[in-house]
């Protein structure tokens, strides 16, 4: 994208061309256009950055190309520059501003002409954006809270997220104001989204969440998770014909989330049935009611045994 500007007075068809923005690190072509009159000739085109010029052309002069390097700070490419193409060599920061092309008509008109264009020159970040704050999974009613961040840039990154690549409305999404980094003049951005996850955000059981971070037409970065839906389970469990234990599973039970089988109990919703409840309780009662059975016999043996003795020992007194 660049700036171009025409104008029409005594020159015809004055045109600058300035790039918008630039990387920094490239070079730069800046254009200078126009048309004179028949009765006319040109004199002098002249380029400033602010107020500085920093590259002049006068055909009628030798050398027709003067470079003002060590005043303006610019480094012009000389060989591939002439009166309507100025190239600058790998740009820095301190190139970004407006940059001017004053035209000049020879005797006897003198007809003089500035356009303008404003350039800026961008430093994208080295990494790509990062996203904090997403849980693993996510239920219809969960509240999401993240952050986005892009680091270190000039100027600070757009931060844009969007939900199955649709954009996240503005009242969910938080801008905050770039931090800036007082040494190395770059900007870090960070937006944060803040909304509450429904059934339809879900698709195949999950939720696509994006963070895009873009800087003029020539930078841009995208993160994306895909967060699965925390879906509700049930577990029952009971006993077959045979005495061994039988569990049947609903829903989508992790790995992290097995339970053992010598400890089952009922899970629904996620939440686990209270251990001390009847259900959760029935086989330690069937192991107790075995226990006292098994106290009772050996009661009555002892007694038998008892009697057993003393009679004996009666009759061989007698």
């Amino acid at each position: 994208m660049c700036n171009t500007t025409e104008l029409s007075l005594g020159l015809r068809n004055v045109r600058v061309t300035v790039p918008t923005a630039v990387r920094r690190g490239d070079p730069v072509h800046l254009f200078c256009e126009y048309e004179l009159e028949d009765n006319e000739r040109l004199y002098s085109i002249k380029w400033y950055k602010g107020k500085r010029e920093f590259y002049r052309y006068t055909p009628q002069v030798h050398p027709s190309v003067q470079v003002f390097s060590t005043v303006s700070g610019i480094d012009v490419e000389r060989s591939l520059s002439n009166e309507s193409h100025v190239v600058m060599k790998a740009v820095e920061t301190n190139y970004a501003g407006k940059y001017s092309c004053e035209v000049s008509a020879d005797a006897p008109s003198f007809h003089t002409i500035i356009v303008s264009g404003d350039m800026e020159v961008i430093e994208p970040p080295i990494e790509q954006p990062s996203v904090t704050g997403v849980q693993a999974r996510y239920r219809p009613g969960d509240i999401l809270r993240a952050n986005c961040t892009s680091h270190n840039s000039k100027p600070a990154a757009n931060l844009t997220w969007t939900i199955n690549d649709v954009p996240i409305p503005a009242q969910y999404v938080k801008l905050y104001r770039p931090i800036r980094d007082t040494f190395t003049g770059l900007e870090t951005s960070i937006a944060g989204v803040n909304f509450m996850v429904a059934h339809d955000h879900f698709v195949k059981g999950k939720l696509k969440l994006k963070c895009s971070a873009s800087i003029h037409q020539l930078y841009h970065e995208t993160i994306e998770q895909l967060v699965p839906e925390d879906r509700p389970r049930i577990l029952a469990t009971g006993v077959s014909a045979s005495g061994h234990s039988i569990s049947l599973y609903q829903g989508t039970v992790h790995e992290s989330e097995q339970t053992d089988q010598s400890d089952a109990y009922l899970t629904v919703n996620g939440y686990k049935a209270d251990k001390s409840s009847p259900l959760a309780s029935s086989s330690g009662s069937l192991q107790i009611d075995s226990y006292v059975k098994v106290c009772w016999v050996t009661f009555y043996i002892c007694i038998i045994c008892t009697v057993m003795v003393y009679s004996i020992r009666y009759l061989m007194v007698t």
